[in-house]
């Protein structure tokens, strides 16, 4: 079931801002929207409250922290295993993202690992599960664009995708 959140432009506002940078204090994103350190208190409050802002987390540079290879894993499973599979991968620190898809996979599983012998690894302890029937293993060369910010802006989504009306990024997405 897909849950809504009903936003109103002050609201994102905030997160166009925390977007930014998330450690801004309420009294410095007050004072960039003229409003009140009180309503931006209360605005993130609720915002927290409903899930829409679910954490606060620093963005590391993953090779600086020995991860020098990603890789985007197709997986196929058992036919009415695919959750306990997907919970079972999903424990693994290696795992960043674990997808349902569709097509010929059941699922897509994107890892960030040490080398190529880490990526091996996990690779064969996986197939060693009774219900992973097999893998189809992508390594990625680059990393074009890579953000995990989500777009609150006001303007329409169409007008973002296509870069009209929009401003520039920096070459560096956090």
């Amino acid at each position: 079931m897909r849950r809504t959140s009903i936003l109103d432009d002050l609201d994102r506002a905030i997160l166009e801002e925390l977007n930014v940078d998330a450690r801004r204090s309420h009294r410095e994103v007050a004072h960039r929207l003229k409003v009140s350190p009180t309503t931006v208190s209360a605005r993130v409050a609720r915002l927290e409250g409903q899930g829409v802002i679910r954490g606060y987390i620093p963005l590391l540079d993953d090779e600086q922290l020995g991860w020098e290879l990603w890789a985007a894993i197709g997986i196929r499973i058992s036919k009415g295993r695919l959750r306990e599979v997907e919970e079972r991968l999903a424990r693994d620190a290696r795992a960043y993202a674990i997808y349902d898809v569709t097509g010929e996979n059941d699922a897509l599983l994107i890892g960030r690992f040490r080398d190529r012998r880490d990526l091996d690894r996990f690779v064969k302890h996986a197939l060693q599960d009774p219900y992973l029937e097999r893998t189809n293993t992508q390594v990625v060369l680059n990393r074009v664009k890579e953000d995990r910010r989500v777009p609150v802006s006001r303007r329409p989504v169409e007008r973002e995708a296509t870069g009209v009306g929009t401003r520039p990024s920096s070459t560096r997405n956090p």
